[in-house]
């Protein structure tokens, strides 16, 4: 199998969300995911404070004064300077819904789960220390241990939910449930609360350290026991890197640490410089952060590249796209909480490998003299290729330098880039997978919805596409992106010839690929758009009829599109189909509505109204899918029908099922009575053929004459069946 293999599958494993310690790690990291907008505002306000152009910032000092700077700071104050707040409150949220998915009858409100984390997290929190209190510590200083309280808080609020004992049950006499859910929820928080608070007493009476001060005091620990050597650069970068991956700002952390010994080494090698003598010192901070952290932490920019040229997801590309211009100046916030890295298992080995052996490559160029000691101080901003000419004084061997680390940490995320995008792809088939069993089997949640009021990932893929389908729509209406239709032909076996084309909506998403029609107009239904999609599906069917009219195909062929009963509740269903017909010109015997079985059922329901207007207005009405199980053939007499379609769990088995047949026999001679069409669906061979013309079906459709067809291949085989 060999290690690559090896590491590949333990590493799919890892990602895997039913994993051991999968949902944790999910709940983590969609608390990152939705703190995007606030880390991105805080990106954005770094930027603009400490861009490194210096005419830019005397320009920004004319203009706004000598202060203009703390406009970005009040920016930066509400977003990354209290990141630890709304990640906590995320993660905590999440892992209340996870709960509620796997205890339907002991859910919980996840706001309320997050207010009792964030008042956890208080009560440990530090006002006042050594390394600056509560300011110091709601910074990404404090994720670590903020990621901790909302695990063990909110661990222990939904284990005492799950006690009867601790419930308190008021029941709300209107329909508001926040009254229930807080008397609910009450008895496990403040008990939560209480045991929290108890255990971090006794860790504190036991250390005499905050939580805080402690993890801390264990991340320098190293530092204290290894001199100023190269050492101490590699052990400085795997903490680093290390603690980010646990949501730690590693830099922060290390500032001092940075400052009190690479500053030192770069001042000793410039006294070395001014002597003569030779240099002591390999590792400077200019060498970490001009030639090492390129992008930022992880030598993001380095992944960015990886995931633009080796990234078949389309949406692991256009973060790449969005992150590419902060990371030119070494911000990689929102790639670290976008992909995200943090918590990621298959991005931890090369997040923390790409850095030592940037280091090692930059350190072994030095050490031989291809490139000069790195003495110029440059802003921790300043862009690649300009850093490497600026801090080895103009001299383009920097620039080669980091162009060749940069390749080097390409190659190093390539393969693990690949990994992601196979793990995506998995979970997103996945989600599917199960979306499409959903949307088949008109599964109607609690919401009243299919699909998108759901909370686990096929509810995220659900509304992925609801939002993308409607954007489709409303941008693009003539001309939907992505949005086509097929044609499946309906051929007469006596003459052989083309009767009727039912039209068939597709959609090719940029990023999932075709999405099956079930889904699509299941998102649709729960989106309250599938009347524009109709609309859609139907402008463009009337456009094609159109065209083919023209190109000689005579006014007896119909083409149908599909009707759902949500579309025939709407009024304006008639005015709609009237308004297509005058503009493309057809007369209303050229196409058709075809409506599922179950529409049947109730003759007296308001959308057999709606239909009958359509009938009445010339338009052929077809039942689909008959024989699924659910009409009466007594309806049949009330209700307005030209064509009856036999569905596949009666012709597919036709052939050798005796039952089948005499199904067929019964509906055959009722439809002869009340003068309505039959068409047999799913014809795939010769033997259904000669079946079913003996019992007197001779209208068929199916893929043994053609699989659905685009308007063009469509219309070349009319022309070819019906010269």
């Amino acid at each position: 199998m060999g290690i690559i293999g090896f590491l590949t599958d333990k590493l799919r494993q890892l990602a895997a969300p039913d994993w051991a310690f999968g949902p944790t790690l999910i709940a983590v990291r969609n608390g990152f995911l939705l703190c995007l907008p606030v880390v991105a505002a805080g990106v954005l306000a770094v930027l603009v404070n400490n861009l490194p152009i210096p005419w830019y910032q005397e320009a920004m000092t004319q203009l706004f004064g000598e202060n203009w700077k703390n406009f970005g700071g009040l920016v930066w104050q509400g977003t990354l300077g209290i990141i630890t707040i709304p990640t906590l409150a995320g993660t905590s949220y999440h892992m209340a819904m996870q709960h509620n998915h796997a205890h339907p009858l002991q859910t919980v409100n996840p706001t309320i789960a997050s207010m009792v984390a964030i008042a956890a997290l208080f009560i440990i929190i530090p006002m006042q220390d050594s390394y600056g209190g509560l300011t110091y510590w709601l910074t990404t200083s404090g994720l670590f241990v903020a990621i901790i309280v909302a695990l063990t808080s909110t661990r222990l609020f939904l284990w005492l939910v799950g006690s009867e004992r601790l419930r308190i049950r008021i029941y709300s006499e209107g329909l508001d449930t926040a009254i229930p859910q807080a008397f609910f929820c009450l008895l496990p928080g403040i008990l939560t609360l209480l045991i929290f608070a108890l255990l971090y007493g006794i860790f504190f009476r036991l250390t005499g350290n905050s939580l805080h001060q402690f993890v801390h005091d264990c991340i320098l620990y190293p530092f204290g026991i290894i001199q100023n050597n190269i050492n101490t650069g590699a052990v400085y970068l795997f903490i680093t890197h290390l603690l980010w991956f646990f949501g730690i700002h590693g830099p922060n952390i290390l500032d001092p640490l940075t400052h009190g010994m690479f500053d030192t080494a770069l001042q000793a090698n410039r006294v070395a410089e001014a002597a003569g003598q030779p240099l002591p010192h390999l590792i400077t901070k200019q060498v970490l952060d001009v030639f090492v952290s390129m992008g930022g932490s992880g030598s993001s920019l380095c992944l960015i590249i990886a995931l633009l040229v080796g990234s078949k997801n389309n949406n692991s590309r256009r973060l790449a796209k969005i992150s590419l211009v902060p990371g030119m100046f070494n911000i990689n916030e929102i790639l670290l909480f976008g992909l995200p890295i943090i918590l990621n298992p298959i991005f931890l080995i090369p997040f923390i490998c790409v850095p030592l052996a940037l280091m090692a490559s930059s350190a072994l160029a030095i050490h031989f003299g291809l490139v000069p000691y790195p003495m110029q101080v440059v802003e921790w901003t300043t862009p690649p290729l300009l850093g490497g000419f600026a801090t080895t004084r103009g001299s383009p061997a920097g620039i080669v330098l980091q162009l060749f680390n940069l390749a080097i940490g390409t190659l190093i995320y390539l393969p693990f880039v690949r990994i992601s995008d196979d793990v995506k792809t998995e979970r997103q088939k996945k989600a599917m997978s199960k979306l499409m069993d959903i949307a088949c089997n008109n599964q109607v949640g609690p919401g009243g919805k299919k699909c998108l009021d759901r909370d686990d990932e096929v509810g995220v893929l659900a509304r992925v596409l609801a939002y993308d389908l409607q954007t489709a729509l409303t941008r693009h209406h003539e001309d939907a992106a992505g949005l086509f239709l097929e044609y499946q032909p309906q051929v007469d076996s006596k003459s052989g010839r083309v009767m009727g084309m039912e039209a068939l909506v597709r959609w090719r998403h940029p990023s999932y690929g075709n999405i099956p029609a079930p889904i699509l107009v299941a998102i649709a239904e729960d989106g309250d758009f599938i009347d524009d999609l109709g609309l859609w599906v139907l402008r463009t069917a009337c456009k094609e009829r159109a065209r083919w009219h023209e190109a000689g195909i005579d006014a007896d062929l119909k083409t149908s599109v599909n009707a759902s009963v949500r579309q025939l509740m709407n009024n304006r269903l008639p005015k709609v189909i009237q308004s297509c017909l005058e503009e493309y010109r057809l007369k209303p015997g050229m196409m058709g509505i075809e409506v599922t079985e179950s529409v049947a059922i109730d003759p007296e329901a308001p959308h057999t109204r709606i239909l009958q207007q359509i009938h009445d207005m010339g338009l052929v009405i077809s039942i689909d899918d008959f024989g699924a199980g659910h009409s009466s053939l007594i309806y049949l007499k009330y209700f307005p029908v030209d064509i009856l379609k036999i569905d596949q769990a009666l012709s597919r088995d036709v052939v050798h099922n005796k039952v089948c047949s005499e199904v067929i026999t019964t509906i055959v001679e009722l439809c002869r009575s009340l003068d309505i069409k039959i068409v047999v669906e799913y014809i795939e061979n010769r033997e259904q053929i000669e079946v079913l013309q003996d019992l007197g079906c001779y209208i068929f459709q199916g893929y043994f004459y053609n699989k659905p067809l685009g308007d063009e291949q469509a219309l070349a085989y009319i022309q070819s069946m019906n010269e």
